[in-house]
């Protein structure tokens, strides 16, 4: 058990200073956290996004999400396009002001920054990271889904009882 209380320990400061970069590039950009973490979901998604997917992805509600894609649109962050084959469904895809500032290229800014912690491990212990990141990833997405859907469900019922 302690292996895996280390483990939440690094994982959870890690994910915090990862916060911290995004939201210093998000507020470079003129944007916030969240808006930036929906320009990562529409990238890739690649053509696939839709407003109720970035809702359901970010955890918002269709207003919140609506605010959201209205300003970063304005921006010219991100792009409308109707949807081939639902007449009232629109796609998302990214705009040009994100290309001009550069704002999703953290990829390559973590990995120089990161390069030397990177080439101090062989291939096969980045593979056994990935795998274990990849399933965990998967597991707490999954996990979060289902609380929220546990929560949904007993605030329903809440509501049922008392009217």
């Amino acid at each position: 058990m302690d292996q895996e209380f280390q483990l939440e320990d690094v994982l959870r400061d890690l994910t915090g200073e990862m916060t911290h970069v995004y939201r210093w590039l998000a507020e470079s950009a003129g944007i916030n956290h969240t808006d930036l973490m929906c320009l990562f979901f529409v990238r890739t998604a690649d053509g696939t996004a839709t407003p109720k997917s970035v809702s359901q992805h970010l955890g918002l509600t269709s207003g919140a999400t609506a605010i959201m894609l209205n300003r970063l649109e304005s921006a010219g962050f991100i792009v409308r396009r109707p949807h081939p084959t639902d007449r009232r469904g629109v796609l998302l895809s990214l705009g040009d002001e994100v290309q001009k500032s550069g704002i999703l290229q953290l990829r390559e800014k973590f990995i120089r920054l990161n390069q030397e912690v990177f080439s101090s491990f062989s291939e096969q212990d980045l593979a056994i990271v990935r795998r274990f990141m990849g399933a965990l990833l998967v597991n707490t997405r999954d996990s979060l889904r289902r609380m929220r859907l546990e929560h949904i469900a007993a605030r329903t019922d809440e509501i049922a009882k008392s009217s």
